[in-house]
């Protein structure tokens, strides 16, 4: 069996499906390692992983408290700070390993640099994958609004190809000139943690694509709820549900503004934040605060319409849920997963920098009285529950890796 390492970073959004697919592959028989930052080292041991660390927990909180990173003009130029400290981490980790082991590397798209000059010091057992979360990891799509194609500015406005290239050069490397270089030059496929429905291959894409699916919440938890949460959800309205992701300590401004559209439509709600300080103060009865949900996709099922930042993992999980969406886009790919389900006609956006309560009211009245995209989010999920699993997705892996001979046939 190879013995595969899966390397991630990022918020758990980031994390949780590289860990689903690590799970997969272990269970099909494969020394399986995860590498990421130490701050979900538990969330790993409880996934009965081999943990390897990415950094330090300093570095990560760093970057979650910084108040540029919601902020699409810095956000790269914080979050870099997560992997360029820790190219060589990968390179450290294999140099570990037996000499004589067949080493696959599946990757977060933002640590490709650091897999490529691992797979530099031992080029004939190391293999690397690419994992893309998203359709705009390969540039985004025409109809987002979003000025700027921010992987093509991590690699020439800002002063990320200098370091990384310092590195390949003394690994004996080629420059990269571009982040699509990435893709095709250092991974040998790049498997899609995404539905065909959601992002259709693209011409200027790379071909050397594994098919994939979202990677949902396997639901192996109960359904069954606290007395509280029960009785909230028991009222004849369903309520709207509000999440900003589980790494933004700085939104507060976005509960404010949902608070008032919420109670100038006589809504009913539920904020889903970490920190209650992030919260309004003195919040009426008909709004319930949850710090966390054991089943989200379930609480999902019970909702009216979800209001989120446009984070992957959510946006996938309301889809399944069939609930509507209205996406508060900021930085990075949420511009383009907003621009898609308005697209598709699944709910809408107001952009992050934009929002006020006014048009917060306005625009989810108007996804409520949509018979259109309440139908379309019903028809959708009905459709996709039940798709690949993450035991697919590693199928998939492994039946790529032994048509071209990286693996043998008993793997």
């Amino acid at each position: 069996m190879a013995h595969f390492i899966v390397a991630t970073i990022g918020t758990y959004g980031d994390v949780y499906p590289f860990a689903q697919v690590a799970i997969a592959l272990k269970k099909m028989g494969h020394q399986t390692t995860f590498i990421t930052n130490p701050y979900f080292e538990k969330t790993i041991q409880k996934f009965d992983l081999d943990f390897y660390p990415l950094g330090t927990i300093d570095q990560y909180l760093m970057v979650l408290q910084n108040d540029k990173l919601w902020n699409d003009q810095n956000f790269l130029d914080i979050a870099l700070t997560l992997f360029l400290p820790n190219l060589d981490t990968i390179a450290q980790y294999i140099s570990q390993r037996p000499q004589d082991e067949t080493l696959i590397i599946l990757a977060h798209q933002n640590l490709l640099p650091n897999a490529g000059l691992a797979q530099a010091h031992r080029p004939d057992s190391v293999t690397v994958i690419g994992g893309a979360l998203y359709p705009s990891v390969f540039g985004e799509a025409k109809e987002s609004h979003h000025v700027e194609e921010p992987e093509e500015r991590q690699y020439s406005d800002l002063p990320t190809i200098t370091p990384v290239n310092r590195a390949r050069a003394l690994a004996g490397l080629p420059t990269v000139n571009s982040y699509m270089e990435l893709f095709t030059c250092i991974a040998s496929f790049n498997a899609l943690l995404f539905s065909q429905w959601f992002g259709e291959k693209e011409a200027h894409w790379p071909d050397n694509l594994i098919a994939g699916e979202f990677i949902f919440h396997e639901e192996t938890r109960s359904s069954v709820f606290t007395e509280e949460i029960e009785k909230f959800l028991d009222a004849p309205s369903k309520p709207i549900l509000c999440t900003f992701g589980t790494g933004n300590l700085h939104c507060q401004n976005y509960f404010e503004h949902a608070l008032s559209a919420i109670k100038k439509g006589n809504h009913r709600a539920i904020f889903i934040c970490k920190d209650k300080n992030l919260l309004p103060k003195n919040l009426p009865d008909s709004v319930l605060w949850l710090e966390y949900c054991n089943d989200f996709p379930a609480l999902l099922q019970r909702c009216a319409l979800i209001v989120h930042h446009g984070g992957i993992g959510t946006l996938a999980e309301s889809a399944r849920a069939g609930v509507p969406q209205l996406i508060t886009p900021s930085l990075g790919d949420q511009w383009d997963n907003a621009a898609r389900i308005k697209k598709f006609q699944l709910g809408s956006s107001i952009p992050g920098p934009k929002l006020n309560a006014e048009n917060f009211y306005e625009v989810m009245t108007e996804i409520l009285q949509s018979a259109a995209i309440n139908q379309n989010c019903e028809e959708l999920g009905m459709r996709i529950r039940g798709r690949l699993s993450p035991h697919g997705i590693a199928l998939n892996i492994v039946e790529k890796l032994t048509q071209a001979k990286i693996l043998g046939e008993s793997t």
